[in-house]
């Protein structure tokens, strides 16, 4: 029998599995259901090994997802390794990837899939460096990577804070991230193209199996429920600044940028464009805690060039 045809199989059992998990799991609202991105890889696979290409460059690529918007990176978790390669000032250039192509692209780079079971095999960011000759997945291995690959550059993840960002991710992810996603998700497909909007609401709601606006509907009773818990979210993280007592906009407290407020600041960078920088609901999140995010965000302008 062809080895395809079971492969096909397993996909399938794999799709119907997952999609249950995903359901049982929905009030969190995970940031990619896995079901069908997993299913696309094991697709992926069954077509037989992969040639490995790497890409003719004398720069770090830098892969990014396509927006609608010329030159606009939308994503939370992209807009961390970008800070990250601005802030160290290491050059590079921007390759934007649509949704549909990121499994392939990433899987004839050599990228070996994740093995999280929050997370799908393939995601973005990552990074070819023709340096090393390697490409590297997820923002907190990139951190890691440039760190030690360009020791002359300022440190996003010091030695002694790696147990720190560990405990950070998480617990700012339980706090505040969960429960914006029900406010952010159904509107995040309006900043995509076509092809990439299509692939994100098909993946999402037969994942889910209901439709992203259900999330959260304008004026019913679970869209104030979803803001009050995004307002106490915001409260305990600016709590975890101000408990420092120095009047902090960085969490290192000495002007330097970690790992960890790339966190922040790109989810910040998530809402504002998702939401519209002239909107209502990125007003509201800006006159948050005293207008602190505001501020917070404003300390980022030098490191958000999207021209390269």
């Amino acid at each position: 029998m062809p080895l395809s045809v079971p492969i096909i199989k397993v996909g399938r059992c794999l799709r119907d599995l997952l999609t249950g998990l995903a359901l049982l799991n929905a009030c969190y609202i995970l940031p990619c259901t896995r079901c069908a991105w997993l299913l696309d890889f094991v697709l992926c696979a069954s077509s037989g090994p992969r040639e490995m290409t790497l890409p003719d460059t004398d720069i770090i690529i830098f892969y990014d997802i396509y927006g609608n918007v010329p030159g606009s990176s939308w994503s939370p978790n992209t807009w961390k390794t970008r800070l990250a390669l601005n802030y160290k000032g290491l050059p590079y250039r921007t390759e934007w990837v649509e949704y549909p192509e990121l499994t392939p692209l990433l899987a004839s780079l050599g990228v070996p899939p994740s093995e999280s079971a929050a997370s799908p095999p393939y995601t973005l960011p990552a990074i070819y460096d023709p340096r090393t000759r390697k490409a590297i997945m997820d923002s907190y291995k990139i951190a890691l990577y440039l760190d030690s690959t360009y020791p002359d550059t300022p440190a996003l993840v010091r030695a002694e804070t790696r147990v720190f960002h560990a405990a950070f991710e998480h617990a700012f992810d339980m706090v505040l991230r969960r429960h914006l996603r029900p406010l952010v998700l159904h509107r995040a497909a309006a900043v995509l193209s076509p092809p990439s909007a299509k692939y994100f609401l098909e993946t999402r709601e037969k994942a889910l199996g209901f439709k992203l606006e259900e999330l959260s509907p304008p004026g019913s009773a679970k869209r104030v429920q979803d803001w009050a818990e995004v307002e106490k979210g915001f409260s305990v993280v600016a709590s975890w600044f101000e408990a420092a007592g120095d009047g902090r906009l960085l969490l290192s407290g000495d002007g330097t940028l970690t790992h960890a407020d790339t966190h922040v600041a790109g989810c910040l960078m998530w809402l504002r464009l998702v939401f519209g920088p002239e909107s209502e609901d990125w007003r509201r999140v800006e006159g948050l805690n005293g207008g602190f995010w505001k501020r917070y965000l404003a300390g980022f302008a030098k490191w958000m060039d999207t021209s390269r």
